[in-house]
């Protein structure tokens, strides 16, 4: 069981912080939640039966390392809109495409 929620531990830390530094960061708050599940299991552990703490204090730092970076992503990092016209008249002549394509359909009955 030990094992098992180390290398769960680690595998969900590591993934977070390789996840907090691309442009999907946000998906890493759950990855983020699995390692805090993990170490806050293995700190139980570690209380019930004395083994050491080491793994238990990298898993916490790396998931507290991402966690920072998702927080100070989504404080600073804007979301910048470039020029929406363009969409909007890609979008008008693909409607105006349609409703023509719509009138030449001769439905018989």
């Amino acid at each position: 069981m030990k094992k098992l929620l180390i290398i769960l531990g680690f595998i969900s830390a590591i993934l977070s912080v390789i996840l907090s530094v691309t442009p999907l960061y946000k998906i890493a708050v759950f990855p983020i939640i699995i390692a805090f599940i993990c170490g806050i299991a293995l700190l139980y552990l570690a209380k019930k039966k004395q083994i050491k703490t080491k793994a238990i204090q990298y898993v916490f730092l790396l998931s507290i390392i991402s966690l920072s970076f998702v927080i100070y992503k989504s404080i600073f990092q804007e979301t910048e809109v470039d020029n929406t016209e363009e969409l909007e008249k890609l979008d008008e002549s693909s409607e105006e495409e349609a409703i023509k394509e719509l009138e030449d359909l001769e439905i018989d009955d």
